[in-house]
Order: C-alpha cells, then structure tokens, then sequence
C-alpha cells in the first residue's frame, strides 16, 4: 500500500510540475488523498466494532523536534464528514458506472457506522460502568498503547476516559451536527437493495444520538442536556442546547421519519426561537462552531432564514457573509460544502447557482501533496498556501494548528462538485 501512495503521489506531482490544473489531476490528488486517509490518518480494519478502527484522525500533529503524532479530538465530529465523504463517494462511482468501487465503498461506509455503535455501547465502561446503547458516546475510543507506525498517539479516550465531567471525550451538540449532515446523506444517496443494512444503521445512530441529548429529571421535567447516566454529572447543560432544539427534532423527523415533541421541540415558541438564531447569527464575529451548527442544521432540515428564494440561496448568501465578516480566515467562502449538500439533499430552484468553476478554482488550488503547517527545526513555520492552510475548510479559524491534515474536506468537495454539476461537465 506505502508503494501505491508513493507511486501516485510521484505521478501527481510530476503531472502538476507539467500541466495545469485539470479534472485528471484533481481525480489524482484525490486518489492520493483517500489512500493517506486509509493508511496515514486511521487504524482501519475490516471490522468498524474493534477499538479505535475506521476512525480519522485530526492531524498528524508535527513538533519541535521534528516528529509527529498521531492526534485525535471531536472523533466523531470527523466521523460524520467521513461518513459524508464515503456516501457521496458511493453516489459518484455509480454515476461513472464504476460499481466495484462503490462496493467497495458501501463495505468501508457499514464500517464506519458501526464506529458509532461501538462509541455508544462502550461509553459506560470509562466509568466503571456496564455497556449500554443508549445515545451516550465517545467521541474516540483510540488508546495511546494501540500502535501506529511508532508514532505517538494523543486521543480525547486516552487523555479523558475516565475523567469526572467526561465533557471532552462525551457527547455534545456539535458532534451530531456533522453526524446528521453523513447520515443525511447517506440517506438520500445510498440506496438500493443491497444498502438496506447500511440506511438502517443510519437511522438507529441518528435515533439514538438524538435521544442522547434528552434528560428527563426525577421529577419527570424534561431537558435537552447530556447527563452522564453512570455518575449523573451534567455532560452539556440545557442552556447550550435548547436555543436549537427545535432544529434538534426537526433533523430527528428527517433523518428517521419519526417524530420528537421532547421538551416542547416542535412547539412555536421553539421554531421562532430557531428563526430568531438563523437571523441574527452573524452578530457574533468569533462565533466559529456556531456558525457551523446552524449552518449545518438549516441545510439538514432544509429550513431557510430571511431572504433568498430556497435554502440553497440562503446558504450561498450567508457563507459570502460570514467570509466577509473574517477576512483574517482567507475563505473564498465559509463552508463552501453547505450549499452543494443541501441542493443534493433537497430538488430546489436557486435563483443563481455558484459557477462550477468556483469550486474547480477552489479544488485545483489544493496542494499536490495535501495541506499542512509545520514547524521547522529553527521554530520557523511553513504551511501551504490559502485557503488550504488551516486545520480543514469546515474549521478554518485552526489556522495555528500544525502537522499534516487529512482532507476529508477536499475529497468531500472533489464528490459533491462532480454529483451537483455533473451535467455541466
């Protein structure tokens, strides 16, 4: 496997020493990525429920001695945009005719479903509990003694399990929402007889990441929060998750085709609190993952702020936004997937479409050899070039993180450009 990315990676960088940016090169950086994915950025296995397999790493951290290591956090915020990333993948190698491959895919996306499975049933047990499926996870479960090339291993299981609070290796609301975008998708691209096994895995994790936010107190009150069921600490509090709870149900409703009224969810009150956020958003100039959720969780449930003809609009005039808004960041736009996502997601008629030589600009500007921020032996810092310089497009306010970056972020775009303008290629 190391001679076939040593192989590819020396015909992409020769074919782009030579020729321009071209849809042949594009595919070959792509290639070349999703090799480095299984094999630099992963454990991977055969089996999603052995520990710390199928799961994605952050980076591959670099330090001041000149070594890397192996660093994972918000393991399954990276899940759902892996799992994004196989089910688009599956949707284009059918649509190129290239059907074992995409078997090939659908085995790895099972896989990286019952990553899920595994995170949930064994949370427990990092607090001396028994194993239950029960909406309560881990964000990883990768330990720092699982070997990995002799590189050193940080994980939020190995610095965290265990800990009192387990806010940093627990659930919270920020992990599901790039979990619902993967299940959304997979939900609407991956069909067929032979994927029944794989639509019904993403029906139960969305089911019952959903269910892990609802608490119901001893008095019977119910709360949208994430309470540790072992030790009964408070894991995420109400405050940070009822503003949203609405858009919460909402994506349960889609993504399970079943109804929550949890907490008043669905109430009015609730859906005019959401429109309020979707509104008001921008105010907040270092909003960051906020952005993200509610970005995210529009594009799920297909529901708009004010202005634009459809979801779709919205979504393109907000990221134009919000790029605005931070200049410092150097995005042409701020989550340039949102809005590919949601027309795939949902038949709209956009007032205008974003040409589709914006994201051939913006996939050709990628770096042959995949982005990074090193730092060099004298402390000097070397990175490659806006906006392939932060941590991932879909978090680019880690614009000082260091190491080599595993660009999901890249082959996500590389598969929703070619399904969404397919017809104009």
């Amino acid at each position: 496997m190391k001679k076939q990315i040593l192989t590819v990676f020396l015909l992409v960088v020769c074919i782009g020493a030579v020729f321009a940016q071209t849809p042949e090169l594009d595919r070959m950086k792509y290639d070349f990525y999703r090799m480095n994915l299984l094999t630099k950025f992963m454990f991977f296995s055969d089996d999603g429920m052995k520990q710390g397999s199928c799961q994605p790493m952050e980076s591959l951290r670099s330090e001041r001695d000149g070594g890397k290591t192996a660093y994972w956090a918000d393991g399954t915020w990276w899940q759902g945009h892996y799992i994004a990333l196989l089910a688009t993948e599956y949707a284009r190698l059918r649509m190129e005719g290239d059907t074992l491959s995409a078997s090939s895919t659908l085995r790895e996306l099972h896989q990286a479903l019952q990553v899920y499975v595994r995170l949930d049933s064994m949370a427990e047990t990092c607090w001396n509990g028994r194993p239950a499926c029960n909406g309560f996870y881990l964000r990883d479960d990768v330990p720092g003694s699982m070997g990995f090339d002799g590189l050193k291993i940080v994980s939020d299981y190995q610095r965290r399990c265990g800990d009192t609070l387990s806010t940093s290796n627990g659930p919270s609301q920020d992990q599901a929402w790039a979990t619902y975008l993967g299940l959304a998708l997979v939900l609407r691209l991956v069909d067929g007889d032979s994927t029944a096994e794989v639509r019904e895995l993403a029906v139960n994790v969305a089911r019952q990441m959903v269910r892990g936010m609802q608490h119901t107190d001893a008095k019977g009150r119910e709360h949208w929060q994430v309470v540790n069921p072992v030790n009964g600490l408070l894991v995420q509090k109400e405050g940070d998750i009822q503003w949203l709870k609405y858009a919460h149900a909402r994506a349960y409703q889609v993504l399970t085709g079943e109804e929550t009224r949890f907490g008043k969810a669905l109430s009015a009150t609730s859906r005019r609190t959401f429109r309020v956020i979707q509104n008001n958003f921008l105010i907040d100039k270092h909003g960051h993952f906020n952005w993200y959720g509610v970005l995210a969780l529009s594009t799920v449930i297909n529901e708009k702020g004010s202005g634009g003809r459809c979801t779709y609009d919205w979504l393109v005039d907000r990221t134009q936004a919000l790029a605005k808004k931070r200049p410092d960041l150097e995005q042409p736009i701020m989550f340039p997937h949102f809005p590919l996502i949601s027309l795939l997601l949902y038949p709209q008629q956009p007032s205008k479409m974003l040409p589709a030589s914006f994201y051939e600009d913006l996939l050709g500007g990628a770096p042959n050899e995949g982005a990074y921020r090193r730092v060099l032996s004298g402390g000097q810092v070397e990175h490659t070039g806006a906006p392939w310089h932060t941590l991932s497009l879909f978090c680019p306010w880690h614009n000082e993180d260091t190491g080599d970056f595993n660009m999901i972020d890249y082959m996500l775009l590389y598969n929703l450009y070619r399904l969404v303008y397919s017809d104009v290629r």
